[in-house]
Formats: C-alpha cells, sequence, structure tokens
C-alpha cells in the first residue's frame, strides 16, 4: 500500500513537470490557455487519485476560514511589495518577464482564467499533493517538501525569483490549508493574490 503512494505521488509530480514545461516552455497557442489547460489536467489527476476525498476540503469550509483567505492573499501580496522594493535592482527585469505576459489577451479574460488556475492549483497542490504528504510524512515535513516541489515546477521558467515566490507563496498556502483545513480558504487566498498581482495592482 504504502509502495502504491509513493507511486501515485511520483507520478503526479512528473505529470505536473511535464505540464508545467508545456505551459512555460511551449508557443502552442496562449500562455493563458496552456496554463488553464495544464491547471484542468493537474485537477483530473488530482480527482483521479484521491477521488471525493478532495471534496471533503471544501466542505469544511466557514466564514472565518474565507475571511482568513482573503487576509493572507492581502498580506502575501504586501510581502511581495516589500520583496520587490528591497530587492528591486536584482528582481525588476524578472518581474518585467511575467508582466509581459498580461500582453497575449484582455484583462477580463485573465481575471476569470485567474479564478480557474488558482482553485485548480489548491485543489492539487494543497488538496491532493500536500495531503497525501501529510499522510506518509507528517505536517512538518509534508509542507516544506510540497512548498519546495511547487517552487521547482517553475524551473522551465528560468526565473530565480518566481521560484523564490513560489516557495513562499506554497509555504503560506500549505499553512492556511493545515490551520483551516479548509481548500475554499486557500483557494481565495490564491485568487486575492494572483488578481491582484496580474490584474489590479
Amino acid at each position: 500500500m504504502v509502495t502504491i503512494m509513493w507511486g501515485r505521488l511520483l507520478i503526479s509530480v512528473l505529470a505536473a513537470y511535464a505540464l508545467w514545461f508545456f505551459t512555460f516552455s511551449t508557443r502552442l497557442s496562449t500562455f493563458w490557455l496552456r496554463l488553464a489547460f495544464s491547471v484542468a489536467a493537474l485537477v483530473l489527476i488530482s480527482f483521479w487519485m484521491r477521488d471525493r476525498r478532495l471534496l471533503q476540503g471544501f466542505r469544511k469550509t466557514r466564514p472565518l476560514s474565507l475571511l482568513s483567505g482573503i487576509l493572507v492573499g492581502l498580506g502575501l501580496y504586501l510581502l511581495l511589495l516589500a520583496g520587490y522594493a528591497l530587492l528591486e535592482p536584482y528582481v525588476a527585469s524578472s518581474a518585467g518577464e511575467i508582466y509581459l505576459l498580461r500582453r497575449e489577451a484582455e484583462p477580463l479574460y485573465i481575471a476569470l482564467l485567474l479564478i480557474f488556475t488558482s482553485i485548480g492549483e489548491e485543489i492539487f497542490w494543497r488538496g491532493f499533493l500536500l495531503q497525501e504528504l501529510r499522510e506518509a510524512l507528517g505536517t512538518s515535513y509534508a509542507l516544506p517538501v510540497a512548498s519546495l516541489i511547487y517552487s521547482t515546477v517553475h524551473l522551465w521558467t528560468m526565473n530565480v525569483p518566481l521560484m523564490m515566490i513560489a516557495f513562499i507563496a506554497g509555504m503560506v498556502w500549505g499553512l492556511l490549508y493545515v490551520r483551516t483545513g479548509s481548500l475554499a480558504s486557500a483557494s481565495i487566498s490564491h485568487i486575492v493574490w494572483t488578481e491582484l498581482v496580474f490584474i489590479i495592482a
């Protein structure tokens, strides 16, 4: 049984690396459609591997969990701004590469896709991968391992600041999920953060 679980995890993680390679290193269609496709594939993998247990993460949602998600998303964005202000000479070009992606689609289209992709990413990264790792390793080991994997799938971007942000965000959303038991809370935080980064601010 343990071997089967590690096999499922390995297959899922390799699929995530392949999908992020497709998203960031190919030119088929627009970046936003490639991202939506990859996230949809990760959601399907999550439900295939973990079945209905994933839905428990949405059933445990309370109004306070949703408020926590909003506040954590805002806090994470402010942390990003502070980091940018401190390290601007070193990270400005990397940030510029990310913002160039906004030219590929209309803001409303991107905003709607970000809602879908934020929820989908939380289903895979926290609802499936982190939860599986918690059951195998315990929470204290699972959180950094899941966040490291979430960070390194962005390796294809060759953007070190983005990978560092992904690690920090993975830790924050992982802790939020662990503390609230709610995937909706982590999803709302992810939505708030991405909408602020790409659309609003």
